[in-house]
Formats: structure tokens, C-alpha cells, sequence
């Protein structure tokens, strides 16, 4: 059994005990990637197990919320731990989400392409960008953005967590565009999909 399966096995126990239980304890017993590994796990425990009578205002107000969204992102997604230690990674570094993608577009020379720069970082925050298509130069820049190591993030983006299986690094990728023309007539040839920049393949090609 691993230490953080040993934690989360007595960190249940204490919970089912006593009807509650301070994560934070069980959490300062590992470190690392698998403090990442086993705050997901409590979430995802939390998110399941009976609780007092539930009370939607004080629900609706408390961190909880967040909580299990991120869980529930990561636990579905195809980038591992990052829905979950992203955010906080940016909060406790005190920077907002737009400053962080101005810095990161910066720091990859890609200040002209900074909105397709946001959709990538989003889609990383959301669990929806396959880690493995990310490029160290992208987990450098924003490990030192964030002052978290890059093997750090590499290895919380490839934790295995349920979900459909990751599309293959390198796949074609074809981005919808707003259709202000009506479509041609039949027989007419489609247009070509763009071609990938080098945004792209920071994000998307390892």
C-alpha cells in the first residue's frame, strides 16, 4: 500500500468516525505530487460519502464548490491532477488568470497569438488538453510563472484518473469558425483547415 493510499485509508476512517474531518493534517503527511494525488482523492471521497442535511445557502458560499468541481474535472478529464493544483498553483501565487496567459504568450514569444494561448491554458485548468501533447517549454514557462517545478507539473498532468482515452499527441485538430456566408452549393470544394502554428504544437504535439 502506498503512503497515500494509507492516508486516504485512515483519513476515511477518521471521517466515518466522527461524521467530520480536517483534511489538512492527513494532507502535511505527504508532499508533492502526492499531496496533489491525495487532496483529489479526498474530494472525490467527500463528493460521495453521507453527509449532515444539506443546506444549499451555506453549500452555495463555502469552498466546497470549487472543490468538487475541480474533482470532478480531473477524475473525467485527460490531463491528471492539473484542475486541481492549476487553480490553486495561481491563487497562492496571486495572479490572475488573464495576467498569468499575458506572462505565459510572453514568455513562449507568442504575444500575437496570447487569445489561442488562453484557450490552451484554459482547456489545461478545465482537464480537457491531453497532458501528454503539452511541451516542456510550455510547463517551464509556467512552473516559473507559478514558482512550481516542471517535472512537478508534468508528472500531476499524467496521474491516471478514469475517463475516455486521451487523443494521440499530434492529431489533426480542426478549430470551428463563426459562418457568416451561406454554405456553398453542392459540389463545391470545402476549404482547407488551418494549419497548425506553433502555438499549436507547444500544446498539442509534446
Amino acid at each position: 500500500m502506498s503512503d497515500v493510499d494509507r492516508v486516504l485509508a485512515e483519513y476515511k476512517q477518521a471521517h466515518r468516525s466522527g461524521g467530520e474531518a480536517d483534511p489538512r493534517p492527513f494532507l502535511a503527511r505527504v508532499s508533492g505530487v502526492d499531496r496533489e494525488q491525495l487532496a483529489a482523492l479526498i474530494d472525490a471521497y467527500l463528493a460521495r460519502a453521507p453527509r449532515r442535511p444539506f443546506d444549499a445557502a451555506d453549500y452555495r458560499d463555502s469552498p466546497a464548490v470549487a472543490a468538487a468541481d475541480a474533482a470532478g474535472r480531473t477524475l473525467a478529464g485527460s490531463a491528471g491532477l492539473w484542475p486541481v493544483l492549476l487553480p490553486r498553483l495561481r491563487n497562492e501565487a496571486r495572479i490572475k488568470r488573464a495576467d498569468l496567459v499575458a506572462e505565459l504568450a510572453a514568455r513562449l514569444g507568442a504575444q500575437s497569438r496570447r487569445e489561442k494561448v488562453a484557450l490552451y491554458y484554459h482547456e489545461m485548468e478545465q482537464g480537457r488538453l491531453p497532458a501528454a501533447g503539452v511541451s516542456d517549454t510550455v510547463l517551464e514557462a509556467l512552473g516559473r510563472i507559478v514558482g512550481y517545478g516542471r517535472e512537478a507539473l508534468r508528472r500531476a498532468g499524467e496521474m491516471p484518473a478514469p475517463g475516455g482515452p486521451a487523443p494521440e499527441a499530434g492529431a489533426v485538430y480542426t478549430r470551428t469558425t463563426r459562418v457568416t456566408e451561406p454554405p456553398g452549393e453542392p459540389g463545391e470544394e470545402a476549404p482547407e483547415p488551418e494549419e497548425w502554428d506553433e502555438v499549436d504544437r507547444l500544446f498539442r504535439a509534446g
